[in-house]
């Protein structure tokens, strides 16, 4: 779904599940020059906060030493990156909603 929705705003998907000793990043993807380090968070309950809450600072350090890792293995150091966040809420019978944070964190 997150896919479907990033290529609908005109990003590329190049890579997914991508994982390293830290834990695994959702997607990668390319948005015109600039590699974008896609997290995805779904809830299917609302007892645990929004999707995007589960984004917390430690999170985001995992997701940057992550990212750091996969620009030194495809040698892409020089490449401009951004971190983005997709929260994707499955709640009863009502459809999905998805909200984008481009740009979420780091730099």
């Amino acid at each position: 779904m997150a896919q479907k929705f990033l290529r609908k705003k005109g990003l590329k998907i190049i890579d997914e599940n991508y994982r390293t000793r830290w834990g695994e990043l959702d997607i990668i993807a390319r948005d015109g020059k600039t590699l974008v380090f896609v997290e995805v968070k779904t809830r299917t309950q609302k007892i645990f906060g929004s999707p995007l809450q589960a984004v917390t600072a430690d999170k985001q350090r995992r997701l940057i030493r992550m990212a750091k890792t996969y620009l030194v293995e495809k040698n892409l150091n020089d490449v401009p990156a951004r971190f983005d966040v997709i929260g994707i809420s499955l709640l009863n019978d009502r459809p999905p909603e998805i909200d984008w944070i481009p740009n979420a964190f780091g730099n």
